[in-house]
């Protein structure tokens, strides 16, 4: 699912710029100034459930986007719905048995994710701000990365997935730096912004926080409204029964595995729950699209014996 470089989408649809997401940075930060603990765990716990309310209904459109715009027998619900359970299956099962390797891809899967936010540019600029934001806590909440990871995957060599992103950190910050400027010498100065303002977020604030504020401020709404323009769906009514249920579906999903956790603190079964539903549900969301369009472009191969056209 990709999305457009400029601001507008192709309908004409303005779509939400940085605005919001530095509105609620700047509340974020003034509430640490004034002694909010916005590492605690209650703190966190809340980042937590937002990811989930206002992150997860930008997905619900994914099988919609592919039925509107491509047509066969792969696109048939049924078949679409089996793919999309089979990778959030196959995601759930590395969680099981390597949840280090599942968090490690989480992350790859995520900087591919983010990356469509910033324009169709070359990948490299557009690669750049999403590793940037995720290696960005590395500066200065290195020892609370770590221990997220290690929350997350109950196992204490979690660690190493922090020490590769801050390997990778300079550089990719660096990069990001190039690809910003890129983006507003190209006039496209929301992507720009928007980039800054998600790394400076992930580099000051605890890194639950800084997440949620670009994951629920930027890159969802972006990613729901340029979905909506698609499809040319206005209004709760028309897009009402699609995205409710499946938020509530997915919403299930995470209870479900809140539920599992055998972790003691609640606010740690809270973030375990979260960012296992984020990342079963991220695979499908990125791959079953790509399978889907890698599916509708074979076409019958003609094959020619004795005169006869055969379809092979």
């Amino acid at each position: 699912m990709s999305m457009t470089s400029s601001a507008a989408s192709p309908s004409g649809t303005v779509l939400p710029g940085p605005r919001i997401m530095i509105l609620a940075l700047a509340l974020a930060l003034l509430a640490g100034l004034v002694g909010v603990p916005l590492a605690s765990p209650g703190a966190t716990a809340v980042a937590c459930v937002a990811l989930l309310v206002f992150g997860l209904p930008h997905g619900t459109l994914d099988l919609e986007l592919i039925r509107a715009r491509l047509s066969g027998p792969w696109t048939g619900m049924a078949t679409l719905v089996a793919l999309y359970l089979a990778f959030a299956a196959g995601m759930y099962a590395v969680w099981l048995v390597q949840p280090v390797l599942a968090l490690a891809a989480f992350i790859a899967i995520a900087v591919a994710h983010f990356a469509e936010d910033w324009g169709a540019g070359p990948p490299l600029l557009r690669a750049a701000p999403a590793l940037a934001l995720l290696a960005a806590p590395t500066l200065f909440h290195r020892a609370e990365l770590d221990a997220i990871f290690i929350g997350l995957t109950n196992r204490a060599d979690a660690g190493i997935v922090g020490a590769g992103l801050a390997l990778l950190a300079p550089v990719a910050i660096g990069a990001a730096a190039w690809a910003m400027g890129r983006l507003w010498l190209r006039g496209e100065r929301d992507l720009a912004i928007g980039a800054l303002a998600a790394i400076a977020g992930m580099t000051i604030l605890p890194p639950v926080v800084g997440f949620a504020s670009y994951f629920c401020f930027f890159h969802s709404p972006r990613h729901f409204r340029h979905s909506l323009a698609d499809l040319d769906w206005r209004g709760v009514r028309k897009w009402g029964w699609v995205v409710l249920p499946l938020t509530v579906a997915a919403g299930l999903l995470a209870a479900t595995l809140f539920g599992l956790q055998v972790r003691t603190e609640i606010a740690d079964r809270i973030m375990a729950a979260s960012f296992m539903t984020l990342s079963i549900l991220t695979v499908p969301h990125m791959l079953v699209p790509l399978v889907i369009n890698r599916l509708a472009r074979r076409r019958p191969r003609k094959v020619h014996l004795g005169g006869r056209k055969l379809s092979g």
